[in-house]
């Protein structure tokens, strides 16, 4: 029996349209189409797809099958600005009001967990590039 591995990205993942949560619900409708969706919800079962759709003002079933029909994000995103006609100004605080339901939905110890985990990625990331760097010009340049 193949086990189920399917999890969309993050909700607060801006990748899609730069509107929080319309990469997860993206994910979401591709995988309610292929059937392998698993445990998760979609559309009218889902409180944060609901709250997204109502957003954009476009149905469950129109999402989906634009998310199935244009394979790649960027395209997509297109169309989402294209069909949802709201402005920068509203999508910003959109996504205001999608962060602060996540922090509040999410545990506050996992929260700051998760915080902390990313802060150190992002360090680890700059002192890498740090060191390469400075390894590339000891390594070339010497005094």
């Amino acid at each position: 029996m193949k086990q189920n591995t399917f999890r969309p990205r993050d909700l607060l993942n801006k990748e899609v349209a730069g509107i929080y949560g319309v990469a997860r619900l993206t994910d979401k409708a591709r995988a309610a189409h292929a059937g392998e969706i698993g445990s998760y919800k979609y559309g009218a079962d889902s409180e944060q797809d609901t709250a997204i759709l109502a957003f954009l003002g476009i149905s469950a079933e129109t999402f989906q099958e634009a998310a199935v029909r244009i394979d790649h994000d960027v395209k997509l995103g297109a169309w989402i600005l294209d069909n949802c006609e709201r402005s920068s100004e509203e999508v910003s605080k959109f996504n205001r009001k999608m962060k602060v339901w996540w922090q509040s939905k999410m545990p506050r110890d996992e929260y700051s967990t998760r915080r902390r985990k990313l802060a150190q990625e992002k360090e680890n990331r700059r002192l890498f590039w740090s060191y390469r760097d400075s390894w590339f010009w000891h390594k070339f340049f010497r005094p």
